[in-house]
């Protein structure tokens, strides 16, 4: 069975320690805005939703590369070809997820799940981020989370509808000091 990296909305807090840790491993120093995921803050219901790439069975954004920059590796994991790509941008407009994105070059960048060891997973302390194989229950969230996708937007406006959509359907309930989902 092929592990998949999952959220789990109601145990994340929140802290960010999931973004320094993709980005100081991607980009070899603590810088947000680069990480490959992205937690979606909600305030005033007391939330905070990670978005993380799928790894789509069928990506649309290695369907939309014009150059064949974006593949599946030998692990199955959807990659980008920096040398390849030609900075046109249609893999972040095809995923609909909000998970591709651009450096100022045009070049795309994405999670490739750090060659199987998830650097966010490890940074994770409250589980909110799990990168394992499906259960039933992992299963059946994970379909539910990848049936939201939404076609227009830019990334980060894909990527809080998507936690809005997510917030919505999941079970809320109080936060006491103990509670971790």
């Amino acid at each position: 069975m092929e592990k998949h990296l999952m959220a789990i909305p109601n145990r994340c807090t929140g802290c960010n320690r999931c973004v320094y840790a993709c980005s100081a491993v991607k980009e070899g120093m603590f810088m947000p805005a680069k990480a490959r995921l992205k937690i979606n803050n909600f305030p005033l219901e007391g939330y905070s939703v990670p978005s993380v790439c799928f790894q789509c069975p069928k990506p649309d954004c290695l369907e939309a590369c014009p150059e064949q920059a974006i593949f599946r590796n030998q692990r199955g994991i959807v990659v980008v070809n920096v040398a390849k790509c030609n900075g046109c941008g249609d893999c972040v407009a095809a995923c609909p997820y909000g998970m591709i994105e651009q450096y100022a070059s045009g070049k795309a960048y994405k999670c490739d799940l750090c060659g199987g060891t998830p650097a966010c997973v490890a940074e994770c302390h409250y589980g909110a981020l799990v990168f394992k194989e499906m259960d039933g229950i992992l299963r059946k969230l994970r379909a539910a989370q990848m049936k939201q996708r939404i076609a227009e937007g830019s990334p980060q406006e894909k990527r809080h509808q998507l936690a809005a959509n997510i917030l919505e359907a999941a079970v809320r309930v109080p936060r006491t000091l103990h509670y971790m989902g």
